[in-house]
C-alpha cells in the first residue's frame, strides 16, 4: 500500500511538502515507528533521511533492524566490551559527547553505551561535527580498541555519522513563513510540536501550547508551569532539540548547574539553551542558600561566579510540576499558585525574577486523539529553527505600545522577553498585524501578570495590584485574572469589612545576612468547627518558631477560656485550623503570637476582627504581649497597606517616636499589655472579662 493511501494527506499537509520538501515529516508515520530509547528528533530524522514514500514499509523495516543490531541495552554493556576488546573495532548507535581538557591538550568523549568518559577524539572529527563540543549528538559512532597508543585510554572514536541536522541557513525557513495564513501556520506548528490541531480547536489554548517554545526562541526566559498531570509539560521541550537539558527531581549543586570548581568544567547551565527542572516539587539543592543566590542572580543578569571564575549564559530555565485542579482552576486548598514548589524556591526574590507562569491548568490532557497525524517540521530542524530565531530581537515592536502606569523594569524585561519570542514563533518573517501584535503583548502580559498576583499574596506589604500591559489594556482573558478582588480576595476585604477568623499579622522581611530590610504583611485565616477530630490543625506554616508560637496560642487560650469569653464544652469540642499565607522568609522569628491569638478567639467567639486592623506581638503562657523587633518597619508595612488599626506590644511603643507624625496620623496605633486588651480592641462585639489593667493611650 503508498503511503499516502494509508496516511492521506490534507491541502495544508500538501503545500507544506511543497514549500518545504525533505524539512517537513509525516507525523503519523513517525508516531508508528516511535523507535524506543530514542529522542523524538532523532526518530524523525531517520525517517525523514532513510524512509521514503515508495518504499516506506521496506524502509522503515531495515532501519528497525539496523537500530536492533545497533543501539546498545545498558544490560549489554560488558557483551559490548568483551566484543570491542575481541574485534578491536565496534560501530554503535549512540549519543556522543565530547569535551577538550586545556591542561593536557586532549580531546575526549563520552560513549555511553560504554560507560567510558575518556574516548581519545581526533580534532578533525570535531571541526566536522562541532555539535559534539555543543552539548552532544546523537549519531552512529565507530570506536576503535587501541592499547598500545594509550593503556588508560585505549578506546578511539575514528568516525562520526549524526542522526541530527546541522543547519546554518534559516532563510528557507523564515521565506516559506509567507506562503502559510496566520492560522494554517499555527496549525503547522502545532502538528511539528506533535499536536493533532483539530485536538485544541480555541485559538487561546493553540496559543499557551506554542508559549512552551518561548524559552528556546528567546534567551534567557525564566518561566514556569504548574497544572495537572498527563499535560506534556516537559514532553515538547525534551524532545524537541539537544540543547535542551531536562533534570527530572532530584539534587541540585552548585557544581552540577554552575561550575565543577573540583573538574574545572562548566555546568549544564553554561552548556545548554534551555534548563528544565521537572517534578520541581521533587526537586532538592545541596547548599540552599548558596545555589538559590546564585540562580536568583543568574535569572536576573545571565551572569554567575563560582570561586575565581565568571560566566555569561544565555540559558533559559523552565521549571515544571504538578499542581492539583478543580472544575478548571487550582484547588481552592492552594493559598497562591506557587504552592506546589519547594520551600527554598518560594522567595519574593526568587520568584519575581520568573518572566511568566503558564496556566498549565487550561491545557487539556493528552489523549491518542491529541497527536499530530499530518505533515510537520522535522522536530530537530524545528527545534534548531528556533534557536537561530534566538539572533533576531522583536523587542523594540513591543516597546512602541507603551506601557500601563505603575510597572517595574522587571515586569518590562518579562513582557518584552515573553512577547518577543511568541512573536518569533508565529512571525519568523516580521510580519504581522497590528492586533497580532497586540495579542502577543497581551498573552505576554498575562503571564507576567500572573506572576505579580502570586507575589501579592505572597508579600502584600511589598506587592501591590497593578495592571501589567500596554495602554488600552483594561484586563486579561485569564479567568483567574479577571479582577485583582479574585486574586488578592483577604486582603481588599480586611481593609474594607469586618471579617470572622481572619487578622493581618506584621513581620519583617531579611536579606540573606539576617539584617531586617522592610516589613511585610501576612493574613492569619482561622476556622473552627465541630465536624471531625476536636484539636488544633496547623496548614501553610514553614518553620519551627512559627508553628510553636501557634501551638502556644492555642494552649493560652485553653487557659483563659472564660476570659475571653468562649464557652468551654465548645471549645472541647471544637476543630481548629490555623491557616498563614506563607511568609516571603519563613526564618521569621517570633512576632506572630497575637495575631494568632486574636484569629483563634474570632473564629471560635464568631466576633469579627474588625475592619483594617494589624497587629504584631509575642505572647507569654499568662497572656502578656511582649516586646518584638522591627516595630518601626511593620508600622510602615501596615500604614503603606491601608491599616487604620494598629496593635502592637506597649514595650515597644518608645520606639515609634522618631515617626513624622504625619505618618502616625493615619491610623490609630494601640499598644497593648494582654490578649485581654488586645481582643477589646480588636474584635467587634461584646467585650470580654478583662484583667484589671491601667488604661493605654493611643499614639496617633
Amino acid at each position: 500500500m503508498a503511503l499516502y493511501d494509508e496516511f492521506p494527506l490534507t491541502p495544508l499537509d500538501e503545500k507544506a511538502r511543497q514549500v518545504y520538501g525533505e524539512r517537513v515529516v509525516l507525523k503519523s508515520l513517525a508516531e508508528r515507528a516511535s523507535f524506543q530509547r530514542l529522542p523524538r528528533y532523532v526518530t524523525e530524522f531517520i525517517i525523514a533521511k532513510y524512509v521514503k514514500p515508495q518504499t516506506w514499509q521496506e524502509d522503515l523495516k531495515k532501519v528497525q533492524d539496523r537500530l536492533r543490531d545497533h543501539l546498545p541495552e545498558a544490560h549489554r554493556r560488558e557483551w559490548l566490551k568483551n566484543e570491542l576488546l575481541r574485534q578491536r573495532r565496534l560501530v554503535l548507535l549512540d549519543f556522543i559527547e565530547a569535551r577538550v581538557n586545556l591542561r593536557s591538550g586532549q580531546r575526549w568523549a563520552t560513549v555511553q553505551a560504554l560507560g567510558d568518559t575518556k574516548v581519545n577524539v581526533p580534532e578533525s572529527l570535531l571541526n566536522e561535527h562541532p555539535g559534539l563540543l555543543l552539548g552532544g549528538m546523537w549519531g552512529t559512532a565507530t570506536i576503535e580498541y587501541r592499547p598500545e597508543q594509550d593503556q588508560d585510554a585505549p578506546n578511539h572514536l575514528v568516525a562520526f555519522h549524526p542522526f541530527q541536522v546541522q543547519v546554518h541557513d534559516r532563510r528557507p525557513y523564515v521565506e516559506g513563513r509567507r506562503h502559510f495564513t496566520t492560522d494554517e501556520w499555527l496549525d503547522l506548528l502545532l502538528t511539528s510540536c506533535g499536536y493533532h490541531p483539530q485536538a485544541f480547536p480555541e485559538r487561546r489554548t493553540r496559543l499557551l501550547l506554542l508559549c512552551r517554545l518561548i524559552p528556546l526562541v528567546e534567551r534567557n526566559v525564566n518561566l514556569i508551569e504548574l497544572g495537572p498531570r498527563q499535560t506534556g509539560k516537559t514532553f515538547l521541550l525534551r524532545n524537541l532539540s539537544p540543547r535542551v537539558f531536562t533534570v527530572s527531581g532530584g539534587r541540585n549543586t552548585p557544581a552540577n548547574l554552575f561550575y565543577n570548581l573540583a573538574r574545572r568544567s562548566v555546568g549544564i547551565l553554561g552548556t545548554r539553551k534551555v534548563v528544565v527542572f521537572d517534578e520541581i516539587a521533587n526537586t532538592t539543592f545541596e547548599e540552599a542558600e548558596a545555589t538559590i543566590s546564585l540562580l536568583k542572580d543568574y535569572m536576573e543578569s545571565g551572569q554567575y561566579s563560582r570561586g575565581d571564575q565568571s560566566f555569561t549564559s544565555e540559558a533559559s530555565i523552565v521549571l515544571c510540576g504538578n499542581l492539583d485542579v478543580t472544575e478548571g482552576q487550582p484547588s481552592s486548598r492552594y493559598r497562591h499558585h506557587f504552592e506546589p514548589l519547594p520551600e527554598e524556591l518560594i522567595d519574593t526574590a526568587f520568584l519575581d525574577r520568573i518572566h511568566g507562569y503558564l496556566p498549565g491548568w487550561e491545557i487539556p490532557k493528552l489523549t491518542p486523539q491529541s497527536l499530530a497525524q499530518g505533515v510537520g517540521f522535522v522536530t530537530d530542524y524545528f527545534g534548531e529553527m528556533l534557536v537561530q530565531l534566538r539572533e533576531e530581537d522583536y523587542r523594540p515592536y513591543v516597546r512602541q505600545l507603551g506601557w500601563t502606569p505603575g510597572i517595574t523594569q522587571r515586569d518590562r524585561v518579562a513582557v518584552e522577553r515573553l512577547a518577543s519570542g511568541l512573536l518569533k514563533i508565529l512571525h519568523p518573517d516580521g510580519r504581522f498585524t497590528d492586533d497580532e501584535l497586540r495579542e502577543a503583548v497581551a498573552l505576554a502580559s498575562e503571564l507576567r501578570q500572573r506572576v505579580h498576583e502570586q507575589l501579592c499574596i505572597l508579600a502584600p506589604g511589598e506587592f501591590r495590584p497593578r495592571l501589567i500591559g500596554y495602554p488600552g489594556l483594561t484586563a486579561h482573558q485569564a479567568h483567574d485574572l479577571r479582577g485583582s478582588e479574585q486574586v488578592v480576595p483577604t486582603e481588599d476585604r480586611l481593609n474594607q469589612e469586618a471579617v470572622v477568623g481572619a487578622i493581618t499579622g506584621l513581620v519583617v522581611r531579611r536579606d540573606s545576612k539576617g539584617n531586617i530590610h522592610s516589613g511585610d504583611l501576612v493574613v492569619v485565616q482561622v476556622s473552627a468547627n465541630a465536624s471531625g477530630s476536636a484539636g488544633l490543625e496547623i496548614t501553610g506554616l514553614h518553620g519551627d518558631v512559627l508553628r510553636d508560637s501557634v501551638r502556644t496560642a492555642y494552649h493560652i487560650i485553653e487557659a483563659n477560656l472564660s476570659q475571653l469569653g468562649i464557652e468551654p464544652g465548645k471549645f472541647r469540642q471544637a476543630r481548629v485550623i490555623v491557616h498563614l499565607v506563607r511568609i516571603a522568609q519563613p526564618r521569621e522569628g517570633p512576632s506572630a503570637g497575637l495575631a494568632f491569638v486574636l484569629g483563634i478567639v474570632s473564629a471560635l467567639t464568631r466576633r469579627p476582627v474588625k475592619p483594617a486592623v494589624a497587629v504584631t506581638g509575642e505572647v507569654s503562657l499568662h497572656g502578656e504581649v511582649l516586646g518584638v523587633g522591627g516595630v518601626v518597619y511593620k508600622v510602615r508595612a501596615a500604614l503603606d497597606a491601608g491599616r487604620k488599626l494598629i496593635l502592637l506590644p506597649a514595650e515597644n511603643a518608645a520606639e515609634l517616636k522618631d515617626l513624622p507624625q504625619d505618618l502616625l496620623s493615619r491610623a490609630e496605633i494601640l499598644p497593648v499589655r494582654s490578649i485581654f486588651e488586645a481582643v477589646d480592641f480588636a474584635l467587634e462585639g461584646e467585650k470580654s472579662t478583662v484583667r484589671n489593667e491601667p488604661p493605654i493611650e493611643s499614639l496617633s
